[in-house]
């Protein structure tokens, strides 16, 4: 995106996200709060319109195949791309967010409307009664894909941070299986510091294969882990 072309190109799209947007944050959060099925439909939409009009195609290689009505979806997490990506793929999702996000009001209250769930990552007593509410809660239900990015964050282009134990543990206490996915491409189509500048390209998302933590303990939590983080690891890097 060297070129007089391509630069125009991105700053074009930088105006249509900026514009697009704000407008579906606020219709997501108002059509959530009627019907949340229909908040994530329209969600799933407006992602593809957008996504479309920004010239990114999303390709979903399994994830919108699963089949377990109770399971915990572990990706890697390269850019804000990432959750469009998984929505494009499984609209019904839910997400775990960092809390400081929940303190954007628009964004804020589209996340509440499509049950996303907020951890506290800055505070370890906080995230541990928010993690054993949510085992609660989710160990209650018969249904549910949760979507949690264990790195806790985006790194910078190029490097990785370490997958934290929670979604891991979460896993095990509730007896879901962990479906590690390996998202491609959304570092070069919006890159972590992109400002919305998003640029056109394919972005892959890749489902592995399901593990399941039946009979597993917490003295399992490490060996999963690893297990999880490994195998993104290797599919990023070509290897899988």
């Amino acid at each position: 995106m060297g070129t007089i072309a391509g630069r125009a190109r991105v700053w074009l799209n930088r105006v249509v996200t900026a514009v697009a947007l704000p407008v579906t944050l606020v219709l997501v959060a108002l059509v959530s709060r009627i019907s949340p099925p229909r908040g994530a439909q329209l969600a799933h939409r407006a992602i593809d319109g957008i996504a479309g009009l920004c010239g990114v195609r999303f390709v979903d290689e399994g994830l919108g195949e699963v089949s377990e009505d109770r399971l915990v979806v572990v990706a890697n997490h390269s850019s804000p791309l990432d959750i469009a990506a998984v929505l494009h793929c499984l609209p019904d999702a839910r997400f775990l967010a960092a809390a400081d996000l929940f303190r954007v009001p628009l964004l804020a209250a589209a996340m509440r409307g499509m049950g996303t769930v907020p951890i506290e990552r800055r505070d370890r007593r906080t995230a541990r009664r928010q993690l054993d509410a949510l085992v609660e809660r989710v160990g209650a239900l018969d249904e549910f894909r949760l979507v949690i990015f264990p790195e806790g964050g985006i790194p910078a282009s190029g490097e990785r941070f370490p997958f934290k134990a929670g979604a891991f543990e979460l896993a095990i206490r509730v007896g879901a299986p962990v479906l590690p996915v390996a998202i491609h491409g959304t570092a070069s189509a919006l890159p972590p510091k992109g400002h919305l500048g998003v640029r056109p390209g394919v972005v892959r998302v890749e489902a592995l294969p399901t593990l399941t933590t039946e009979g597993l303990t917490m003295d399992d939590l490490d060996a999963l882990r690893t297990r999880v983080e490994t195998a993104v690891l290797a599919a990023l890097d070509g290897r899988a």
